[in-house]
């Protein structure tokens, strides 16, 4: 295992890494890197579309003022 895999791991996780990780090889944390990765992603996208839905509830004229308010 190398410190760049494990590095690039931890990066994903946004902290430091469980040291029971560095057993594993470097094709097993890259492998685990990029499905954090790709777990954050479908997570931004539902959120997103949950934002959207959200805001079909709201009439059309208030939707562009509350999407500044909350951002």
């Amino acid at each position: 295992m190398s410190d760049d895999a494990f590095t690039t791991l931890s990066d994903q996780l946004r902290g430091p890494a469980p040291d029971g990780l560095r057993e594993l090889s470097d094709d097993e944390l890259a492998d685990l890197s990029a499905a954090v990765a790709d777990a954050r992603h479908r997570q931004a996208a539902a959120l997103a579309e949950a934002g959207d839905r959200a805001l079909s509830h709201i009439p059309r004229l208030l939707r562009g003022p509350i999407k500044r308010i909350v951002g």
